[in-house]
């Protein structure tokens, strides 16, 4: 029993470590930090050339207000570029700047020297040990999902 509630603690302490690292803004180049938001937004700008506001929002799951927020802080950093397209003088829509184009890289580069470190941590694991912590994880993944889609219903019981 005992191993079990350890193991539980190391899962919370896991969770607890990537909430921390989502929540830690990072510096992908330039003389600024960038919060986990920003650097998704400016790469969905990047990744969705020509989106206007709605379509960035439906293509991040998060709500158009917070698209023109994120798009705002990207703009005063001058990491993206506003304009209208000819026909359509009412949407706004946006690009990166040569700026914005190097901040991306350097996430890129980023996210390969993380790779590069998870791929370090499993060289030493055979298929058996890959193949349980897969299914580890992949239980853990739907109990998730599952104590999020019934929220607080849990706790009344």
């Amino acid at each position: 029993m005992k191993n079990k509630e350890h193991l539980i603690e190391q899962f919370y302490q896991m969770g607890n470590l990537m909430i921390q690292e989502m929540q830690t803004p990072w510096s992908y180049g330039g003389d600024f930090l960038l919060s986990h938001s920003e650097i998704h937004l400016l790469e969905a700008i990047k990744s969705q050339e020509g989106a206007n506001v709605s379509e960035l929002a439906a293509y991040l799951e998060i709500t158009s207000g917070a698209v023109s927020q994120g798009t705002k802080k990207l703009l005063d950093k001058e990491l993206i570029e506003s304009y209208k397209k000819d026909g359509n003088r009412k949407e706004v829509f946006s690009r990166l700047s040569p700026l914005g184009e190097q901040i991306c890289e350097g996430h890129q580069k980023h996210h390969e020297c993380m790779w590069e470190v998870w791929q370090e941590f499993t060289t030493g694991l055979d298929q058996k040990e890959t193949q349980l912590i897969s299914d580890f994880l992949e239980m853990v993944t739907r109990g998730m999902t599952q104590m999020i889609a019934q929220g607080g219903r849990r706790l009344n019981d």
